[in-house]
């Protein structure tokens, strides 16, 4: 654990990796950021070495934020990382706000990642935690976006902890940094020279065999080594003649706790009972504290608390003390009496209370105090789950679990605790415990409304997961509950909508939003009205109603504005920015994106960023942004699996797939795949539009048309009632025509002219829909007017790769040379602007159009700048004017997560370690022009 207090120390065999710590480090104060992780056993030196980085940093002139998580961080959303950041040093005013405890949880991440932006570009900064695998959900959660989202800043995050426990948040994190390739350090024993010289450090003196031997007997961990040795020499077990040290004496201690047991023996009975008392808070503690346990003045306790410092049992840890290492603390815990243990717990708990500690601690004291203690403890516990939820759903389902093993069987507060356990369950993805709760409590009776309630929390949570089939037949039975209150009834049809809508069944779910619509205005349960109506929108797009579907979606966002609370939280601008963009309303759509991300910033909602960046990149696509789109696809994967919203992963795989194929890399669109489809395999459902689509644009690529279209034969064949393809990208419907024809099958070709055209009959406003209904027929029947009249139809409409496709194929159609050629030009300078590369080598191999230039104006000939995407580059330009990422995603209208992942892949295609030496590039090699 670290101790920024604490003196420096030798290090013995540790000569490489302190190497790489002290270059890490050193990077950050020369502008380069990373992390590092620091992973060994307990009592290895991992916190020794994290205290020799955060030494070597500060002599740097680097700031440093340090602190150890504790075990019962797990309960107290952000507090790792909160505690952390109020202790660096030089202090930060512009942080001070982490104190608050009524931030929302997304607001919370976002207005972080921007204060240690704006502190790293003023002074470069290292962050160390040690013991990461005790760190909170939430912080968890922060870290994984945060290393990413600073890595072109001279941030050095630096990470210590050992593989147990496995499962906890922290465990999480720690692998999955490790996946993504940040710099691991490994410790393992130390070898018998590194030993030898540990203990002459803590004698003082050189050490013969005797000592050798007894200190081989703790297998090379430094901790026991340091204790053994301390302990003998200060019970005279360890005596020094003639400048050498040797053992002497016949009990000598055989194992690590008869080690601590000797070194206690060692003290004045009142520092043992000091440190027993201590031992119960199980973090770093106030000397006041020790004394109110204890029922004594603090005065008094002085005297014993230097004789635990001059061991080396305790340690400083900024104004408060701490053991020098938990299994010192809970070696010395076992040496309590049980009836002592179960009084200090109590006063403990009081304590703990009067400090404002978190609630799961003075749970935690309290279900050491026997059934009445445990009865609180219960209270507290279920209390705790329920304000956590939102921000570490996996934290409140522990918890709630903890407290349902405490409770008894027949408890009658047992019935309350299962209907929220259930969805606290079913949100942290423990779908399965969560059925067979809910199930044993629904065969146990309850009353009505708490009957429905949990089927209802049971079909919320299998929708949420992706599992809809389950989520209609949970709601089903909630439905049919006898004399099922309005607003519970309003809440169920909501959620049936949608998992109807999901399940393929559009007339049921059109049906359940209209119901819960009425229902949820009826007994003002808006949040339900809000959801249904965006569950019509979605039938309505999916039917091929593109004003309909805009219409419900804006009544839904005018009830959630208008009454704000639940029903904001439903975020209906989502679907509403999707009407807009189907409508071509493109300008529209992006404000409403923007406006809706803003509000969900504000108001905490994590669970819905993913959906910003699938529609934000479905939207990027359309205009022909590929790299932003792909950019923010990315970016929406990674923040639904840090969510561990899987369900939200899968459609934004399927658009990474389709946009990779569209960029003609094949091998990334195989990976996207195979990567979607083991989500799927887990039972997750989405849109069939979503899962089957990207798999036959695939296809068609790497096996053939046949292939694809047999793939695809699904869609195709639904495409008269459900044309939701065609209404979301036109352009689908001249791609599926090339498909089969070329497939050799004319009748699904003629569906899907005839699909298009229905399309166009129900919105006949819709130029894009008219021109693309005119380039699908013209496909099919060679007719060149067709062609012609979707080019020009195509021109009004904001969708350039949909005019590209439209050029294309007219200029393969028409008698006329020059103009083919002008056309051909024209779409090859189009899909080379958007980079879509598979386009481009096919319009420049099947029309002989103008190769594309390899170096694009701005930056000398020859400049690596030139490996760079428009879209890289861009961002490149702006990092060089000093912008910071969030500076560069408002001037680029992108989000900051989009800003990100291009630099993150500058820095890989450039070789490069930070935005200076970035900044450096562009500014050599920049034309002025």
């Amino acid at each position: 654990m670290i101790s920024l207090t604490a003196p420096a120390a030798g290090t013995f065999g540790r000569d490489r990796e302190l190497a790489v710590l002290r270059t890490a480090v050193s990077g950050a104060a020369e502008g380069f950021g990373g992390c590092t992780i620091v992973t060994g056993s307990a009592g290895i030196g991992k916190s020794h070495l994290v205290r020799a980085s955060i030494l070597c940093a500060q002599a740097r002139g680097v700031s440093v934020a340090a602190r150890a998580a504790f075990e019962l961080d797990r309960a107290a959303p952000l507090i790792t990382l909160a505690g952390t950041l109020q202790q660096l040093r030089p202090a930060e005013p512009a942080i001070g706000w982490l104190r608050e405890e009524d931030d929302a949880q997304y607001r919370t991440l976002e207005r972080l990642g921007a204060a240690l932006e704006d502190y790293a570009a003023q002074r470069p900064l290292v962050i160390a935690i040690d013991d990461a695998q005790w760190m909170d959900e939430l912080s968890a959660l922060a870290v994984a976006e945060l290393v990413p989202a600073l890595a072109s800043s001279p941030v050095r995050w630096v990470f210590a902890h050992r593989p147990a426990p496995s499962g906890t948040p922290g465990q999480h994190l720690m692998e999955r940094l490790v996946r993504d390739g940040h710099e691991q350090l490994t410790l393992g024993t130390l070898d018998d020279d590194a030993v030898r010289r540990l203990c002459v450090q803590v004698v003082g003196a050189d050490v013969d065999n005797t000592v050798l031997a007894l200190a081989g007997g703790c297998d090379g961990n430094p901790l026991q080594v340091e204790q053994l040795v301390r302990t003998l020499h200060r019970t005279g077990q360890l005596v020094v003649a003639d400048g050498i040290g040797t053992v002497v004496g016949e009990e000598l201690p055989s194992s690590f706790i008869t080690i601590v047991d000797q070194m206690l023996h060692g003290l004045s009975s009142e520092a043992q009972e000091l440190l027993q008392a201590a031992a119960v808070f199980g973090r770093p503690f106030a000397i006041e504290a020790v004394a109110e346990l204890l029922d004594v003045r603090p005065g008094p306790l002085v005297k014993q608390v230097k004789e635990a410092l001059d061991a080396r049992v305790l340690v400083n840890n900024g104004d408060e003390l701490e053991f020098v290492h938990d299994l010192v603390r809970l070696a010395v815990y076992g040496t309590l009496n049980p009836a002592v243990a179960t009084m200090l717990h109590r006063q403990a708990a009081v304590i703990a209370r009067e400090e404002g500690r978190p609630p799961v601690e003075v749970a935690e004291h309290l279900l050491k105090t026997g059934r009445t203690g445990r009865r609180e403890a219960v209270t507290i516990l279920h209390e705790a789950a329920l304000e956590v939820a939102p921000a570490a759903p996996s934290t409140a389902a522990d918890l709630i679990e903890h407290a349902l093993r405490v409770i008894g069987e027949h408890d009658p507060a047992r019935v309350a605790l299962v209907a929220d356990a259930v969805t606290l369950l079913a949100s942290a993805g423990r779908l399965e415990r969560a059925q067979d709760l809910g199930e044993t409590a629904l065969r146990a009776g309850l009353d009505p409304r708490t009957d429905a309630m949990l089927k209802f929390g049971l079909a919320e949570a299998f929708k949420h997961a992706g599992h809809n089939r389950l989520a209609v037949e949970w709601a089903d039975q909630g439905l049919a509950v006898p004399a099922v209150p309005g607003s519970v009834a309003a809440k169920l049809h909501a959620i049936r909508a949608h998992a109807r809508f999901y399940s393929g069944d559009l007339p049921g779910a059109d049906e359940d939003g209209e119901a819960a619509t009425a229902a949820g205005l009826a007994t003002g349960e808006y949040a339900a009205s809000v959801f249904g109506l965006t569950g019509r929108s979605l039938v309505a797009q999916a039917e091929g109603r593109l004003d309909d579907a805009f219409g419900h979606a804006e009544r839904a966002t005018g009830i959630a504005d208008q009454v704000r609370g639940d029903a904001a939280h439903r975020h209906p601008r989502i679907w509403l920015g999707d009407a807009q963009a189907c409508l071509d309303r493109f300008d529209e759509a992006e404000e409403t994106y923007r406006r809706g991300r803003r509000e969900s910033e504000r108001l905490g909602t994590a669970w819905s960023t993913p959906l910003w960046h699938y529609y934000h990149a479905a939207l990027l696509t359309a205009r022909g942004r590929l790299d932003d789109a792909v950019a923010e696809a990315e970016a929406g994967v990674a923040i639904a699996l840090n969510l561990t919203a899987y369900a939200l992963a899968v459609p934004l795989l399927g658009q990474l797939t389709r946009l990779a194929v569209l960029q003609g890399d094949l091998p990334q669109a195989q990976a996207h795949l195979a990567h979607m489809q083991r989500r799927m395999a887990a039972g997750i459902t989405a849109a069939p539009e979503d899962m089957y689509w990207p798999e036959g644009v695939l296809l068609e690529a790497v096996a053939g048309p046949e292939a694809a279209l047999d793939a695809l034969t699904g869609l195709v064949d639904a495409l008269p009632t459900r044309p939701v393809l065609i209404a979301q990208d036109p352009s689908t419907a001249p791609a599926l025509v090339h498909l089969a024809v070329r497939a050799g099958d004319l009748p699904r070709a003629r569906t899907v002219v005839a699909a298009a055209r229905a399309l166009v009959a129900r919105n006949p406003r819709q130029l894009s829909l008219a021109a693309a209904a005119d380039h699908a027929e013209g496909v099919l029947t060679g007719d060149p007017w067709l062609l012609r009249g979707a080019v020009e139809r195509f021109r009004r409409t904001p969708r350039r790769l949909a005019l590209a496709g439209a050029l294309e194929d007219a200029a393969l159609n028409t008698a006329d040379d020059q103009q083919g050629r002008a056309w051909a030009a024209e779409a090859i300078a189009i899909v080379t602007d958007c980079r879509a590369e598979r386009a481009r080598r096919r319009l420049e191999f099947s029309l002989g159009g103008p190769k594309a230039p390899t170096e694009r104006p701005g930056f000398r000939p020859g400049s690596p700048l030139h490996q760079l995407t428009p879209a890289e580059q861009n961002v490149a330009l702006q990092v060089a004017l000093g912008l910071q990422n969030r500076q560069v995603a408002s001037a680029l209208h992108l989000s900051r997560h989009t800003v990100d992942s291009h630099l993150r892949k500058i820095f890989t295609k450039l070789d490069l370690r930070g935005r200076v030496e970035l900044a450096n590039l562009v500014n050599r090699d920049r034309l002025n022009t």
